[in-house]
Formats: C-alpha cells, sequence, structure tokens
C-alpha cells in the first residue's frame, strides 16, 4: 500500500525517510514545504538539522494529478522519470544538466533529489523577460543531445510510458477541440469562445489533430522529454537544469520540438535560436510545426493554462496560428 507523503505531516515524511535510511541517523527534520508548483507530482523540500545535509527534494506521484486533483494519474510515472534520469544521466553532457538521483522506492512512488537550492522556473518569459541566447543555446544543445542518445527500448520497458501518453493525448489532441466537454474558452478569457467553436467545428482541424495524436502515441527510436517547456526548466548558477521528465518516452522527436516552438511564440522570443538544436536523422521539420500548432490551441483552449500575459486579440492570433500549422 502506497503512504501518502504531505506537506503539513513533517512527522510522517521524517519517518519516511528515516525508514529509508535516505538521511543520516542523526539527522532531523525541521521543515517540509512545497518547492515549486509541482504540476503532476508532489515535491517538497525537506529542510534537515545533522548529518551534513541542509536540505534534500522529496518527491512523489500520488494517484492524482498534484495541480488538478481530480484528475486521476498512473502513479508508474515515477518508474518513467527515474528511468529517464538513469538513461540521460549516464551521458556526461546530458547530466550536466539535470538534478541528481540520490535514492529511489519503486513501491512507494517516491524518489530522493539533490537541492539545487531556491532556483526559479522559466514561468517568467510569460511576461516581459526574453529568453537569452545563452539559455536557448544550452537548452537546445541539450535536446539535441537527448534525441540523438541510443536507447535500448527492451533494457528500459518503462520509458513506453504509454499510461501517461494516453492522459497526455485526451489533454493536448481531444478535449482542447471536443465538441462536448471542452473547458469553458471564456473562463480563460473573456471573448475567447466565439473563436474557441469555430475551431471546435473545424473538421480538417480536428482530424488533422486526430493524425497527430496518433503520431504522438506511435513508439519511436529517440527519447523524449515529454514536456519541454519553461516550466520544465530551471535557473541555476550553472545554467538551465531541465527537471520533470515524467511525460518522457521514446518516440518522434519532432513533438519535443514542437512544443518547444510553440513556447517560442508564446514568449515572443526569437525562432532563429532553434539555429541551436541539431536533430536526429530523418526529422521531419514539417511535422514539428504541427506539433507545434497543437500545443498552441491546447494551452489556449484546454486545462493547461499559462501564466500568459496576452489580451483575446494576442490569444485569437496564437490560435490562428495554431490552426495553420496544424493543417500544414
Amino acid at each position: 500500500m502506497q503512504v501518502i507523503l504531505r506537506e503539513d505531516d513533517p512527522e510522517g515524511v521524517e519517518d519516511f525517510l528515516r525508514q529509508r535510511a535516505w538521511i543520516d541517523s542523526s539527522a532531523r527534520v525541521v521543515s517540509v514545504a512545497r518547492a515549486g508548483e509541482g504540476n503532476m507530482n508532489l515535491v517538497l523540500r525537506v529542510a534537515l538539522e545533522g548529518g551534513g545535509t541542509d536540505s534534500v527534494i522529496l518527491k512523489q506521484a500520488r494517484p492524482w494529478v498534484e495541480k488538478f486533483p481530480d484528475i486521476a494519474a498512473p502513479v508508474e510515472r515515477m518508474a518513467v522519470e527515474t528511468t529517464f534520469y538513469r538513461v540521460a544521466g549516464a551521458d556526461a553532457r546530458l547530466a550536466r544538466r539535470l538534478p541528481r538521483l540520490l535514492q529511489v522506492d519503486p513501491d512507494q512512488h517516491a524518489a530522493l533529489y539533490f537541492d539545487l537550492g531556491p532556483a526559479r522556473d522559466f514561468t517568467r518569459l510569460y511576461g516581459p523577460e526574453a529568453l537569452t541566447t545563452g539559455d536557448a543555446e544550452a537548452l537546445l544543445e541539450w535536446l539535441g543531445q537527448l534525441h540523438r542518445l541510443e536507447v535500448d527500448p527492451q533494457a528500459n520497458p518503462e520509458l513506453a510510458n504509454r499510461a501517461m501518453r494516453a492522459l497526455n493525448r485526451v489533454h493536448i489532441f481531444d478535449l482542447p477541440l471536443a465538441r462536448d466537454d471542452a473547458p469553458d474558452a471564456d473562463a480563460f478569457c473573456p471573448g475567447l469562445s466565439d473563436l474557441a467553436g469555430r475551431l471546435r467545428g473545424d473538421g480538417a482541424l480536428r482530424l488533422r489533430m486526430q493524425e497527430l495524436a496518433s503520431e504522438y502515441e506511435r513508439d519511436g527510436g529517440q527519447l523524449l522529454h515529454g514536456d519541454f517547456y519553461p516550466g520544465s526548466w530551471l535557473a541555476t548558477n550553472a545554467g538551465p537544469v531541465v527537471i520533470d521528465p515524467e511525460f518522457g518516452f521514446l518516440g518522434a522527436a519532432e513533438f519535443d520540438l514542437g512544443v518547444f516552438i510553440a513556447h517560442l511564440h508564446f514568449t515572443g522570443s526569437d525562432p532563429d535560436l532553434l539555429r541551436f538544436y541539431t536533430p536526429p536523422a530523418r526529422f521531419d521539420r514539417r511535422l514539428a510545426e504541427a506539433f507545434a500548432g497543437a500545443e498552441l490551441i491546447r494551452r489556449l483552449l484546454g486545462v493547461a493554462q499559462l501564466p500568459l500575459d496576452a489580451d483575446l486579440a494576442e490569444r485569437e492570433r496564437l490560435l490562428e496560428l495554431g490552426r495553420e500549422r496544424v493543417l500544414s
């Protein structure tokens, strides 16, 4: 049975860590607090006294989405994340931009990480701040190296990650354009429902989104992060660090780059920054642009909204761009 960790239960957290010898016998828990937003998983910063370590990050996949507790989610996503870190972390060029995994309890869907400190994610880019050339170079060189990494799918069956892909398919390709049960677009931005209705009635768009969904769910040869957007990057003194690969899988690299391209549009960043990405062999740039269009649409009409500083006209422009890219 899974022990459900809670931020308001420091004694329970200490017992959990001590029972697994994840902290020194002389250490004690001083405080427990959320570390960042933690959209999918519970992420706790555990401050310690004694034992030679000031703090650690404790992460657990609970059977729901942390940001939306009414949405069920497979707890096996933690096995995907820790396998991703093990496989990608074996490459020194990738490891330098990943957090250090310390311990794993697969039965409790929990993991312990080195604490990077009070690092901020990159969601500030949705405001006036721009993605710098240096950060873009670091992120895109890392992404290209990830996609060119050779991975044995038989030795790493967790990276099929079909359960999380099925969940993501619904929220990226199905719900945003659903005629029934779709989120209320006016709740995101008053007046947006008119254009949302037109897009949801566009048969060609809906058909192409389903074709892209099939491409997304198809097994492939490249290791993907699966959610490569500013909320998955942390700013540190050593440059950006990539986190939260629970959506990672072996598939088409075009999906990862498509997500990145969409967020270049959301943040008003220079598209010429894509020059830092070196793709794997037989990379289809048109497919990447189509995935970018799908990401634009789902972030504007789906559940997973962004902290955008955008009025109705700008959101409509981005939706039209998304439609154009999907159908191109």
